[in-house]
């Protein structure tokens, strides 16, 4: 079965839909291995008035449909700290990360000339970052948060030059 898979830039109306996709995701795969007291502040930060003002502060948020229903969402801040990464249960397993992973990696460096991205993953989605290039990243300071995570960092390695260096 073909997945008529797009992609594009979310904007402020789009902020329910991305809070709906988030706060569903967050519930079954994160809250689970987190301290009950966890859940109130990460949810709150997935409401639609919370993107939209994320949004405003200039963090961008890139979408993954599936036909019509949004299927997944990454959102970045400062083009290098990704702070979501999600994709809708029924989606999973079908390539949706990996491809938002690498569109915002790409918008990125391309805007920004972005050479690492971090990231603090629930523990269950270690092994997912992993296969993304991302690595645990010892050196990063643990937020100070309710949440259990994993802080990890992607370094972007330089680009192969086909004919050498210049000369």
């Amino acid at each position: 079965m073909r997945q008529n898979l797009h992609m594009r830039l979310a904007g402020p109306g789009d902020a329910p839909a991305i809070g709906v996709l988030a706060r569903r995701v967050v519930r079954r795969w994160i809250l689970p291995e987190q301290p009950a007291e966890a859940a109130g502040p990460l949810l709150a930060g997935m409401s639609a008035r919370a993107i939209r003002r994320k949004m405003a502060d200039g963090q961008r948020f890139h979408l993954a449909f599936v036909g019509d229903v949004l299927a997944g969402v990454v959102a970045i801040r400062e083009d290098s700290h990704v702070f979501q990464l999600f994709v809708g249960t029924r989606y999973q397993g079908r390539g949706i990360a990996r491809k938002l992973w690498r569109r915002v990696l790409t918008d990125s460096v391309r805007r920004a000339g972005t050479r690492y991205f971090t990231l603090n993953a629930a523990i269950g989605a270690v092994p997912v970052y992993l296969r993304l290039g991302f690595e645990p990243n010892a050196s990063a300071k643990v937020p100070r948060s309710k949440l259990v995570t994993v802080p990890m960092i992607y370094r972007v390695r330089a680009p192969r030059h086909r004919h050498g260096p210049l000369r």
